[in-house]
């Protein structure tokens, strides 16, 4: 342990021990990867999520036809959109907008009200809505699988903020 106390007995004599300089600049060197690392996984994400929310824009624009079904064509049959398509759509862009809250927080003001995003638990909830009605709609797994990739990217926004705190550098006095 490079912390230790210069007169505590060391089992090895090879042990450099730090003076609280070198132990402040070592501390200082972690805070600042730690950092930078904290930033590349929020700005992953946050492409991530702009991405998302450029297909589902698309998705309006192409009549309510999921992406999936042009790369996986379903044999057999045409596949009609949900017919909740417009609304859940609107829903999904909502909830990228909730996730951008979350990954990049800031004092967002709307009408003199501070703009808080939603809990992971409502969140993931809504996000559970657009998959539930395509599987009780009888739709290919194509679409099923469109209208999952909200639930998906909550899942990895929280799992990606979770990560985060626990990286957290946490120092007494520091």
């Amino acid at each position: 342990n490079p912390f230790k106390y210069s007169s505590e007995p060391s089992e090895s004599h090879d042990t450099h021990i730090l003076d609280d300089q070198e132990q402040s600049e070592l501390i200082d060197d972690i805070k600042s990867l730690n950092a930078t690392s904290n930033s590349q996984i929020r700005i992953a994400l946050q492409i991530t999520l702009a991405l998302s929310f450029l297909l589902h824009i698309i998705y309006i624009f192409s009549g309510y036809n999921s992406p999936l079904i042009v790369v996986f064509p379903p044999a057999g049959r045409q596949e009609s959109p949900l017919h909740s398509s417009p609304v859940l759509t609107l829903l999904a862009i909502l909830l990228h907008a909730n996730a951008a809250l979350r990954t990049h927080p800031r004092n967002l003001v709307l009408a003199k009200r501070r703009v808080m995003p939603l809990s992971y638990n409502v969140t993931f909830g809504l996000s559970a809505i657009s998959p539930t009605i395509s599987i009780l709609s009888g739709k290919t797994w194509q679409t099923t699988a469109w209208w999952c990739t909200t639930a998906f990217l909550t899942w990895i926004e929280q799992e990606s903020i979770s990560e985060l705190e626990r990286m957290k550098y946490i120092s007494a006095g520091a």
